[in-house]
């Protein structure tokens, strides 16, 4: 990164903070209850880019994912995601 791209982004930076807020309305709790990532406002279009990573799990979590038959993977990932998902707020 250049020294002019540094400075453009120091300054949109100062700039954000500097800007008044005071007449944006205030979230209620159910509305930010409410929110969700965009890309899973609508699930039918979601399409996860899937990425291969190499993981060291426990010998009996692995095959208790694998005790249900195949596609332990895909249940391994939902298992993951809804952790994430609970986790988020």
């Amino acid at each position: 990164m250049t020294i002019t791209e540094k400075a453009q982004i120091a300054k949109k930076i100062k700039a954000f903070k500097n800007t008044d807020f005071s007449d944006a309305p205030e979230l209620t709790d159910e509305q930010i209850s409410r929110l969700k990532p965009s890309h899973y406002i609508n699930m039918a279009n979601y399409k996860p880019i899937k990425k291969t990573v190499n993981v060291r799990l426990d010998a009996d979590v692995i095959e208790w994912l694998q005790s249900a038959g195949k596609g332990y993977q895909t249940r391994m990932n939902n298992i993951l995601r809804e952790a994430m998902l609970n986790s988020v707020g």
